[in-house]
């Protein structure tokens, strides 16, 4: 009897510093080291994708003004000199596949002049003097792909547009409709863009964040509608205000309007070259995605939407796409008088 109750209270003395560890189903035991995610998933967090669908207005433009213009049979033409004969040829579709013409007859045509009763879509006009603008537009439906490093406020990356864009209709600003439009001999083309681009949060309002970017870049035109023999294509500007609604820390829905500015040069039989800005207005819709830091937890009916704890583990408490309530979840970790104004981000957190 004395060796069993000798062996009953060896036992529970050694029981006693085993007991003073209660286990914590949310959190590690008091003992052991927080265990945080892994050093590829702490990089990997600060990247993003994105993907975004839109439409776009492409305005063209050209000063024409040191060119004569012939306007004749629903069509357009630069006037040039032969350089055998010396007589005057019309340069047609001089936008982006210029090709000759020696059936023009200046002899027969009305010098235009605005102050003219002379309205006769009927016949030909030559414009040789006053300012020659020809403006124009066609649509587009910009596709785009781009990869985010996201640090505090900024954000750096690169990224790739394609846009299906539509015949170009242009005409000589200021000037009377019986004058001649131009359109392109293209009913569509591709214009695919390669660019850099950085940006900065400026502002956070409940669960919406506002952003101020540029891409600047190269582009190219399908070969078919812009031969590169003819058209050689200038360095690609793109400064967009994107506005993103924060559906949780890892989902955002994206809303960017911007504006393009390119331009291209074309080489016509004269041998001069002639700059067409090719600006355009977009609005793009779509949806950006950061790569988690930690798992997502396991627990089916967990109901944390912040990071947190289980036993010797951390996991967030959403799926990517789940929205959050920016008055609980990590998506907006401060309090709301810091996050309002137009300068919140220089507010201390």
């Amino acid at each position: 009897m004395r060796l069993i109750l000798i062996f009953i209270t060896a036992f529970m003395l050694l029981q006693f510093p085993m007991q003073a560890q209660v286990f914590n189903p949310w959190g590690p035991p008091p003992n052991d080291k927080e265990i945080e995610a892994s050093f590829l998933r702490k990089i990997l967090s600060h990247f993003s994708a994105e993907v975004a669908i839109g439409y776009g207005n492409t305005r063209y433009r050209q000063n024409l003004d040191d060119y004569s213009i012939y306007s004749d049979n629903g069509q357009l033409y630069l006037l040039a000199a032969d350089s055998a004969s010396g007589q005057p040829v019309g340069i047609g579709n001089w936008l982006n596949k210029p090709f000759v013409t020696d059936t023009i007859n200046t002899s027969n045509a009305i010098v235009y002049n605005p102050s003219s009763n002379e309205q006769d879509p009927n016949r030909a006009y030559l414009i040789d003097s006053g300012e020659k603008r020809l403006t124009g537009g066609g649509n587009a439906v910009p596709l785009h792909l781009k990869l985010h490093f996201n640090y505090d406020r900024y954000r750096i990356g690169a990224g790739a547009t394609f846009e299906f864009n539509t015949k170009a209709k242009m005409d000589l600003k200021g000037y009377p409709d019986y004058i001649n439009k131009y359109e392109s001999d293209f009913s569509n083309f591709l214009t695919r863009k390669y660019y850099f681009t950085a940006g900065v949060r400026y502002w956070d309002f409940w669960d919406f964040s506002y952003f101020a970017d540029v891409e600047y870049g190269r582009f190219r035109l399908s070969n078919n509608a812009f031969p590169a023999s003819n058209v050689t294509e200038n360095s690609y500007w793109n400064v967009g205000f994107p506005v993103e609604k924060n559906l949780s820390k890892y989902f955002h829905l994206v809303m960017r309007p911007s504006i393009d500015l390119k331009s291209i040069n074309t080489v016509i039989p004269s041998g001069e070259a002639i700059k067409t800005n090719m600006w355009n207005l977009q609005f793009q819709v779509g949806v950006r995605v950061s790569f988690p830091l930690y798992r997502k937890c396991p627990i089916s009916n967990c109901e944390a939407q912040k990071e947190h704890k289980h036993i010797d583990k951390k996991f967030r408490g959403q799926p990517l796409h789940k929205i959050q309530n920016p008055k609980v979840g990590q998506n907006h970790p401060y309090l709301a008088t810091q996050k309002r104004g137009l300068f919140s981000f220089l507010k201390r957190k």
